[in-house]
Order: C-alpha cells, then structure tokens, then sequence
C-alpha cells in the first residue's frame, strides 16, 4: 500500500495509472447501453458548436467525461493534486485539454485561464463540488466563471441500473459494465452580468438545485 501510494506521486506511476483508468472509464462506457433523454426536441447542446461550462458532480466523474460532445475543444478543471493529475491524464486520452487548478492551489490562476478559454470560444468542464466537496454542493466559482463571461451552464447528469458506490466524501460511484445507462444535459442557464450577492447565492442554489432534479428524473426512469 506504501509503495503504490508512493508510485502514484511519480511521474511514470501517474502516467502508467492514468493510462490504465482511461482504457477502464472507456471499456465501461462502451458496454453500458445508453439512452440520451432529451428534454426538448429543439435542444441543440449535441449539435451545436457553442460555447459552454459543463458540469456534473465529482462523483459521476467517473464516465462523465465521456458523455460530453466531441465536437468542441473542451477544457477540463483538475486538481493538480497526485488523483487529479492521475485524472488529468485519462482527460488528455480523451481529447480534452486541461487546466490545472483548485480553490487552495493555483485558483485564481485556473479561473484567469478558463476566461481565456472561454473568450476564446472553447467550452470547459467542471465538477462544481470538487474537489473535496462538501458533496453535491455547487460552489459559486462556476456561477462567476458564467458571468463574468456571459457562458451558458450546462449540467450533465448519467445514471446506470447496476452500480457500486464507494466509501469516499462524495460517494463515488462505479458503474457496472454490460448495464443499462441513461444520461441528459439540463437546459442552459444563464447568468446575468450585474447581480448583487443575494442574487448571485439564488443562482447558485438554482444550479444546485436543478443538478438534483435532473438526477433524481433520470434514475426514476432506470430504476
């Protein structure tokens, strides 16, 4: 336990454990049969080539990543911690570019880059409640990044019939493979330029809150 604790702080063991967790993530995630629920027939989220902060909770980190659109260059918020620098690796195999970056390392840094990103017209993808958590609680970094950039949030949401969750702050959950799958983006959300801080907590709570309506439609469905 020592030594592999100790080699996944290693370049090569990162590289190595990256590698091994992206052909596992894609492995899985080509298994599971998927059903898109739309929730409006004029939804041009998979089709469009706009601009848009993504988000789904830390613990669907797991597939996440590979349910978002391929059609768009997407930057991805990681922890430049020893798991999201090991995280950050399976992203890249993906396709996806990364910003390394949390609220007690490189933070400010991180946010200046994803502005960039976004001004540029490249979307970024985020876990609004990592990387520690408190669980399924929406941080208002995103809720900035949206307006100061005038981006809309998109949540991703994906559930499977057979999981396994595991004994961490977030309750990270691992699908079984060969189950029945269902994923849904939510409807953009927009937030506005010039809101005062009570409004900025209300949009927060809105996220939040509709983070966890769409979760709790869609395992209705595969349940």
């Amino acid at each position: 336990m020592h030594f592999f604790k100790h080699f996944s702080k290693t370049n090569i063991g990162q590289k190595l454990i990256g590698l091994i967790f992206y052909f596992i993530t894609n492995l899985i995630a080509r298994t599971i049969r998927w059903e898109y629920f739309e929730q409006s027939k004029k939804s041009t989220i998979l089709n469009s080539q706009d601009k848009y902060i993504f988000c789904c909770w830390h613990n669907k980190l797991f597939l996440g990543p590979h349910l978002l659109p391929r059609n768009r260059v997407i930057n991805a918020l990681q922890s430049s911690h020893s798991d999201g620098m090991i995280t950050s690796l399976a992203l890249k195999y993906l396709g996806m570019n990364v910003i390394l970056g949390s609220s007690k390392k490189g933070g400010v840094q991180a946010f200046r880059k994803m502005v960039k990103r976004l001004q540029l017209g490249e979307s970024i993808a985020i876990t609004p409640d990592g990387p520690k958590g408190p669980k399924e609680q929406v941080k208002e970094g995103i809720i900035k990044l949206a307006q100061i950039t005038n981006t809309p949030i998109i949540p991703l949401v994906w559930t499977t019939k057979k999981f396994k969750t595991i004994n961490s702050w977030d309750n990270f959950v691992l699908p079984y493979p060969f189950s029945k799958g269902m994923y849904c983006f939510g409807k953009p959300i927009n937030i506005k330029k010039n809101i005062n801080l009570d409004k900025l907590e209300l949009e927060r709570q809105n996220l939040e809150n509709e983070i966890k309506r769409l979760t709790k439609m869609i395992e209705g469905k595969v349940s």
